[in-house]
């Protein structure tokens, strides 16, 4: 397992709340994601909080939705689902066999 950290951006502002979800390129389904912390930061996890994703390469699919406090639910996307997506999102990760990948900053348009 590789440890991931990075941090997200919208609009040139952390964004807190936006799930990251990896999703290797060999057709499996997502198994690993994260969430953004109050200042963008992320870390992503597959099995336990923090412990990373396995090797290889990966398309990165990010959801920014609210959550309704009558359903108790995370309901729509602000970001208009432009990166909500495997097959439209353009973020892509080749995670390299490391102790730590930096994904850096990842800046999202609304």
């Amino acid at each position: 397992m590789v440890k991931i950290t990075g941090v997200v951006l919208v609009d040139d502002e952390p964004a807190e709340g936006v799930v990251l979800r990896l999703h290797p390129k060999t057709g499996s389904a997502a198994i690993s994601s994260g969430i953004t912390s109050k200042d963008g930061s992320f870390q992503i996890s597959t099995y336990s909080l923090g412990d990373g994703a396995p090797v290889g390469q990966y398309v990165i699919t990010f959801v920014w939705s609210e959550f309704d406090n009558l359903t108790r639910t995370q309901v729509g996307d602000r970001l208009g689902g432009k990166y909500a997506f495997y097959d439209k999102s353009k973020i892509e990760w080749a995670v390299p066999e490391t102790d730590v990948f930096d994904a850096g900053t990842i800046e999202l348009r609304r």
